[in-house]
């Protein structure tokens, strides 16, 4: 739910300062959210967490496709989003795979999960530090500093998208809405399989 937030909070702050150290930060909120969750005493905590790493899960995805592909030749970039796609089913699947060997192995439950799942993103954030930014970045740097705003000229972009595409905007939604509904019913049939053979 609060993925729009950090998306639109992310981005602006990428645009102007550059994808690198957005993403950096994003990436140390990680780190801090999943430990943070692993050590809840409740479930409104738990839930306050789960809010703020939503604010940064749509912060990050947009760095992190932005780098992807901005620099990319405009033929290569269909299949190159395709390709980033397939972070989430395999991510699910190392998720499920590390849950079987840490949940219920130890005395501290669901907890290690968390605390394990804020390693990864140290790995992430030193491949980051390694990486230049983007072209596309640099070229808009240069329109920045001749006197042109960044941020005014996206708002004037995605006013000319909401007016002439906003059909496109609300297809998209409704696509990804869909998407995310049959995976959380997969996830509560997968459950109440669990459920029926205890």
């Amino acid at each position: 739910m609060f993925r729009s937030v950090g998306a639109i909070l992310f981005g602006l702050w990428s645009d102007r300062y550059g994808r690198k150290w957005p993403f950096v930060f994003n990436n140390v909120l990680f780190i801090v959210l999943e430990l943070a969750t692993g050590f809840c005493p409740d479930y409104a905590s738990f839930l306050a967490c789960r809010a703020l790493f939503g604010v940064a899960m749509g912060g990050l995805y947009g760095n992190a496709v932005a780098t992807a592909i901005e620099d990319a030749p405009e033929q290569a970039r269909g299949i190159l989003s395709g390709l980033f796609q397939a972070g989430y089913p395999a991510g699910y699947l190392l998720a499920t795979a590390f849950a079987r060997g840490l949940v219920n192995t130890t005395s501290h439950g669901w907890r290690p999960l968390f605390w394990f799942g804020a390693c990864p993103p140290v790995l992430i954030i030193i491949c980051r530090m390694c990486l230049p930014e983007s072209e596309a970045y640099h070229e808009r740097e240069t329109q920045r500093r001749s006197g042109k705003s960044v941020t005014s000229a996206f708002f004037v972009e995605a006013k000319q998208t909401f007016t002439h595409h906003w059909l496109t905007l609300a297809f998209m939604v409704v696509l990804m809405a869909g998407f995310n509904f049959m995976v959380s019913v997969g996830a509560a049939l997968v459950g109440h399989a669990r459920n029926l053979r205890c």
